[in-house]
């Protein structure tokens, strides 16, 4: 099975890299924006794949070659490393909420081993800025990163959990789930949903709040019943 999936993850990334590159160079396109697929290390089935937005940033794809000296991104260069980058930067700052929520005995080994990656792999301040591109490039840079996201979740890497983080990865996976979206978890209160539930090709897949942004849902009593959550899952 080792060989098997270290061919198909290899091809993936060949093909990526060749996809983003030609959007990326395209002059109708209008898409000079560096990319990268993977924030950890790639392994097969491991517990958790967490899939976000797209990566930050506002670096441009020819800029970013000419600093590192290179033609081109290649296969080798696509964010694949030993370890969670999320841990490794201290959550990058705005994504701590999201190392806090995968804390403890439960949950840290989980967090540490998990596939990371984001439904878009074009580098922007905000998915907003990609939306932007719509008319331009943004349309087919988004149809080919989601078609290859869905790729590596059934066919590649084929995770016993799938974690969604924000509206963008959900919405743009929402095509592929197996069944509509259902409340898993609710504040207790207001009755706003923390953790929505559904499966994508039979893999249990969760739905959470951007754990950058609305901060109500990622501190406090909401983040804890969260991890209270997930260590009921994990466990």
């Amino acid at each position: 099975m080792n060989d098997l999936f270290n061919q198909n993850l290899n091809r993936w990334l060949r093909e990526v890299a060749d996809g983003c590159h030609e959007i990326a160079v395209n002059p109708a396109y209008d898409m000079d924006v560096d990319f990268y697929a993977f924030q950890s290390k790639v392994s097969y089935q491991p517990e958790l794949m967490i899939i976000g937005s797209n990566p930050g940033g506002n670096e441009k794809y020819s800029e970013m070659n000419r600093k590192r000296g290179r033609e081109r991104r290649g296969a080798d260069d696509l964010g694949v490393c030993d370890c969670n980058q999320f841990l490794a930067n201290d959550g990058w700052g705005s994504m701590r909420s999201l190392c806090d929520l995968f804390s403890g005995a439960v949950l840290r080994p989980v967090f540490e081993e998990a596939v990371v990656t984001n439904v878009v792999y074009f580098n922007t301040g905000t998915f907003r800025e990609l939306q932007q591109r719509m008319n331009r490039g943004g349309r087919e840079a988004l149809r080919f990163c989601v078609g290859k996201t869905m790729e590596l979740i059934r066919d590649i890497v084929r995770p016993r959990h799938v974690l969604l983080m924000g509206n963008p990865a959900r919405d743009h996976l929402t095509t592929y789930f197996d069944k509509p979206l259902q409340p898993l978890l609710v504040t207790p209160v207001e009755g706003w949903n923390l953790i929505r539930e559904t499966t994508i090709d039979g893999i249990p897949t969760y739905c959470i709040h951007h754990p950058a942004l609305n901060r109500k849902f990622n501190t406090g009593e909401d983040q804890e019943l969260k991890r209270k959550m997930f260590e009921t899952i994990f466990s």
